[in-house]
């Protein structure tokens, strides 16, 4: 999952901050700060994409409700996340989120262990029990472990994570095939960025050119791929990522 940052709220011709009377007004604006791709699964959305109140408005009775307007509380999501996560509570400190947390450090896409044609999230290793936890309770806000297999099947995100480690791997393998027979690789980044915004699930292009920092760079370039937390990345130590709230004792994360 990419951490994201879309910016703070935007502002008209005066300067004044935007209001709304329409949350899916907000659609654009979400498009133009961080591209179209579900902000959860990060799957590659060419239509629908759905505007995401990350606190619900209409909380189960007892519990805080959401913004229905506000632009700190929107988020671009693909149907089945929006619908797995539908009105669930939710309280920041029992989840992981891509505009709190570095969400690229408690999850790995990897091949379902009994399902070779399907991939899905998983918790990533090294975490602590508190992490594992977040992580588990994430995945299953969102659905994240899910193969649908009905006939009227909706929800094909382990069919494209599929698909996007193949992707993926056959670009890394061309790229090492470049740089041992011209000795020069970095003509290739121009087309593995274009490769990473057309298959999406960012995390793969991360974890698998994590020893590329030059790739890396480039994938956080605003203006080849928007909306990519730059604090997440540590640009003295070749964009390894790095902790995002690493003055909080428990869960830095």
């Amino acid at each position: 999952m990419r951490p994201l940052d879309k910016g703070s709220c935007p502002t008209d011709d005066s300067g004044s901050q935007i209001a709304v009377t329409d949350y899916t007004f907000w659609r654009k604006r979400l498009i133009d700060r961080i591209g179209c791709y579900c902000a959860y699964c990060n799957m590659p959305l060419s239509h629908n994409l759905q505007v995401e109140h990350v606190v619900p408005k209409h909380p189960p009775a007892g519990y805080a409700q959401g913004d229905p307007l506000k632009w700190d509380n929107m988020l671009l999501a693909c149907g089945p996340c929006n619908k797995a996560k539908d009105n669930t509570p939710i309280d920041f400190d029992d989840y992981y989120f891509p505009e709190n947390n570095n969400t690229l450090l408690p999850f790995q896409i990897r091949i379902h262990p009994e399902h070779a044609d399907a991939a899905i999230v998983q918790k990533a290793e090294g975490l602590t029990l508190i992490q594992q936890r977040k992580a588990e309770k994430t995945i299953a806000l969102l659905g994240l472990a899910k193969i649908d297999r009905r006939n009227n099947i909706v929800d094909i995100r382990w069919k494209m994570r599929k698909e996007a480690i193949i992707a993926v791997n056959t670009a890394f393998e061309l790229y090492q095939q470049l740089s041992e027979k011209i000795g020069n690789s970095l003509i290739a980044i121009p087309h593995l960025v274009q490769s990473a915004k057309k298959v999406g699930f960012f995390g793969l292009w991360f974890e698998k050119f994590k020893n590329e920092p030059e790739v890396i760079q480039a994938f956080l370039n605003p203006d080849m791929i928007p909306g990519t937390a730059q604090e997440c990345f540590d640009a003295t130590d070749g964009y390894k990522p790095q902790y995002r709230n690493r003055n909080r004792a428990i869960d830095q994360i």
